[in-house]
C-alpha cells in the first residue's frame, strides 16, 4: 500500500509561524497536491501524509453550486473522481460527496472523498508537527466564499501559516481588506521582484526562477516568505541540482512534486541525512538461527514440498516479504517450479502466504512454460507492483515481468514479455535476474541482470535501464563486471548513496563484497567472512531487520538466515 499515515500529533502554539527559519539548507518542501506520488491529490489521505512528515503542502480551493468551499484541482470532476464530466460550480456539496475520490489512484484508496476546506484545516490543525506551510492555490470563489476563506483561517489559527495565491490583485485586496493579517501570495518573475515590492502586496513571493541569495537576501530584508515555485511532474522538475542551488540562496521553502526525494537530496548536502549502518566487510555473517530454516519445504504433495531456494526479501512498512522459488517434484518427472511469498514482521519468523504459489510457469508454447524462477527487483510505480523473474522455454532463458495491485496477487504477467531478451551469439545469449532489488536514480530504473554465454557457464554482470519498466534497455553493450568472474548471483543493497554486492562465483569459497556508487563501474573488494552450518548458497539482497544487516539464503534446498556482525574494538579471546 502506497504512504498512508493517521497518526495523532500536538498542535502547534499560535504564535509560531512562518517568520522562522532554521538555515539556508532547511527549507520546507511543499508538496505539490499534497503527497501526490503516494496518495490521490487534494484528499485528506495525501495532506496527512504531508503533515506527519514534518511537510508543507499546496492545495487548489473551488466552490460548488450550493457555496461551499471544496479542495480540488480541476473544474471538471472526471479525472480525479468516479463521476462523469460536470463542473464544480454545477454540483452542490451533498452531491460531488458521493463521488470516489482514491480508487482511480490505487484500490487501497476506495471511498475516499472529495474533502472540504473545512476538514483540511481541521487535519492541519491537530496533525501538523511545529511550523508548516499550507499554500492555498485559489481556482474559483465567490463574493460569499472569499469570505469564508478567511474566517475559516482564522478559525483554525493558521493565519501565520498559510497564504493564498493565483487570484486576481483586485481579490487579493478584499481578502486583506477582510483581515491585514491574511497572508498574500503570487508567482513572480525575476524582473517583476522590484516592481511587486513596490506594490506592498504580497506577503509571500513564490519565484519561478531558480532563486539568487541576494534575491532572497532582498526579500526577506522587506519582511517577506520567499519560497520556489518549482511544481510539476516532468523530468525537468526533478533536478537535483536545483533542489540545492535553490536551498544554498536561503528560501523558505520550495512547491514540488516530489518533496520527499528533494528533502533526502538537501540532507545528504547539508550531511544531516539519515545514515544507514555500514554495512561493513570486516564484519562476520553469522547464521541465526543456528542450523534451524527459517522457511522450510512443504508437507508431502504440496507444491514447494521438494525445495524452497533463491530468496529475495522487500520491506513494506513494518512487514517483509520474502519470494522464493519452490519446486514440487524433478523437472524431469514432470515437476514444476513457480514461486510464492513468506511474510514476517520481524525477519525471523516467516508466514507462507495461503494463497501460494502466486506465478508459476506460462502455458506449453509460452517462453517461460519450463521454468519461472528467480523472483527479484520488486518495486511500486502509479499504484502497481513490479517484479522481475527469470523464465525458459526448451530454447531460451530470459527476463519477464509480472504485476499485481497487491503484494498477495492476484500477479499477472506483462503482455511485453520478456521484457529483457536474450542477444544471440553475445555475452548474454541467457539471462537470469539477480537477488537485487529496481534501483531507481533520478528517475530511471536500473535492473541489474546475469548474462551467460551458455548456461551457467561465461557469467557477467549487467545493467538495464528503463523509464517505465516495461521497456529496458541495456546500459552498455558489455558486462559491468566481466565473465571472467564467473558470478552466479549478485546480491545488492543500497547503501546511503552507494551500492554493496556480494557475489557468488562458482566456488563459493571466493564470495567477496563489490562496491560501486552508480552500478555502472563495480570494484571488487575482500572476501565475504560467511559461518554457517553447512555451505551456504545463494543469498537474498541484504536488508536491514532491527537496525541489523540481514541475508536469507539456501541451504540444502532450505532458506535459512543470518546477521551480520560488526567487528569491535575489543580483541577477540583466544579459546
Amino acid at each position: 500500500m502506497r504512504l498512508l499515515i493517521f497518526i495523532s500529533a500536538s498542535l502547534l502554539s499560535p504564535a509560531e509561524g512562518l517568520v522562522s527559519k532554521s538555515t539556508a539548507a532547511d527549507p520546507i518542501p511543499i508538496a505539490h497536491r499534497g503527497l501526490l506520488r503516494n496518495a490521490p491529490e487534494n484528499t485528506l489521505p495525501a495532506f496527512a501524509a504531508c503533515l506527519e512528515l514534518r511537510m508543507g503542502f499546496e492545495l487548489d480551493i473551488r466552490t460548488t453550486k450550493d457555496g461551499h468551499l471544496v479542495v480540488l484541482h480541476d473544474d471538471n470532476v472526471q479525472r480525479t473522481t468516479n463521476g462523469p464530466a460536470r463542473s464544480v460550480r454545477d454540483m452542490t456539496l451533498a452531491e460531488l460527496k458521493q463521488l470516489d475520490a482514491g480508487s482511480w489512484f490505487d484500490d487501497a484508496f476506495a471511498g475516499e472523498r472529495v474533502p472540504t476546506l473545512e476538514e483540511t484545516l481541521s487535519l492541519v490543525a491537530t496533525r501538523k508537527h511545529g511550523s508548516t506551510i499550507i499554500a492555498l492555490n485559489v481556482k474559483h470563489l465567490t463574493r460569499e466564499g472569499e469570505s469564508n476563506l478567511v474566517t475559516l483561517i482564522e478559525k483554525y489559527r493558521l493565519l501565520g501559516e498559510s497564504f493564498a495565491f493565483d487570484q486576481s490583485d483586485d481579490m487579493s485586496r478584499r481578502l486583506k481588506k477582510l483581515n491585514p493579517a491574511f497572508r498574500i501570495g503570487q508567482n513572480v518573475n525575476r524582473l517583476r521582484i522590484d516592481a511587486r515590492l513596490e506594490e506592498s502586496l504580497l506577503d509571500c513571493f513564490l519565484l519561478t526562477s531558480t532563486p539568487t541569495a541576494e534575491e532572497v537576501s532582498r526579500l526577506r530584508k522587506r519582511g517577506k516568505l520567499v519560497l520556489f515555485n518549482y511544481a510539476g511532474s516532468d523530468e525537468a522538475r526533478r533536478n537535483r541540482e536545483i533542489w540545492k542551488r535553490a536551498a544554498a540562496a536561503g528560501i523558505d521553502g520550495l512547491l514540488t512534486d516530489y518533496p520527499l526525494e528533494c528533502r533526502a537530496v538537501w540532507r545528504t548536502a547539508a550531511g544531516t541525512a539519515a545514515i544507514t549502518p555500514p554495512l561493513d566487510p570486516r564484519g562476520v555473517w553469522v547464521e541465526t538461527p543456528r542450523a534451524t530454516p527459517v522457511i522450510d519445504r512443504g508437507m508431502a504433495g504440496a507444491w514447494d514440498h521438494m525445495a524452497v531456494d533463491n530468496p529475495y526479501v522487500y520491506a513494506e512498512g513494518d512487514r517483509f516479504f520474502c519470494f522464493y522459488e519452490a519446486q514440487n517434484k524433478p523437472i524431469a518427472s514432470g515437476g514444476c517450479e513457480a514461486f510464492g511469498i513468506a511474510v514476517s514482521q520481524d525477519g525471523i519468523t516467516w508466514e507462507k502466504l495461503p494463497g501460494n504459489p502466486v506465478l508459476s510457469t506460462g502455458a506449453d508454447d509460452a517462453w517461460d512454460h519450463i521454468v519461472a524462477k528467480l523472483p527479484a527487483g520488486l518495486i511500486k510505480r502509479n499504484g502497481l507492483y513490479h517484479l522481475f523473474y527469470s523464465g525458459r522455454d526448451s530454447h531460451r532463458k530470459q527476463i519477464g515481468l509480472a504485476t499485481a495491485r497487491q503484494l498477495a496477487g492476484p500477479w499477472t504477467k506483462s503482455p511485453d514479455n520478456p521484457v529483457l531478451r536474450r542477444r544471440a551469439g553475445k555475452w548474454d545469449q541467457v539471462l537470469s535476474t539477480h537477488p537485487a532489488p529496481v534501483f531507481e536514480i533520478e528517475g530511471r530504473y536500473h535492473l541489474i541482470f546475469r548474462g551467460m554465454e551458455r548456461r551457467y557457464e561465461h557469467q557477467g554482470v549487467g545493467l538495464a535501464v528503463s523509464s517505465d519498466l516495461r521497456h529496458w534497455q541495456r546500459s552498455v553493450d558489455t558486462p559491468m563486471i566481466p565473465v571472467a568472474e564467473e558470478i552466479a548471483s549478485l546480491a545488492v543493497a543500497r547503501v546511503n548513496q552507494s551500492f554493496v554486492g556480494i557475489s557468488q562465483p562458482m566456488d563459493l569459497q571466493n564470495r567477496s563484497y563489490w562496491f560501486s556508487d552508480d552500478l555502472k563501474q563495480w570494484q571488487k573488494g575482500p572476501p565475504v567472512n560467511f559461518r554457517a552450518s553447512i555451505k551456504a548458497e545463494t543469498l537474498s539482497n541484504p536488508f536491514l531487520s532491527g537496525g541489523q544487516w540481514t541475508v536469507l539464503y539456501e541451504q540444502k534446498d532450505r532458506i535459512y538466515r543470518a546477521v551480520l556482525q560488526l567487528p569491535t574494538s575489543r580483541p577477540p579471546r583466544n579459546e
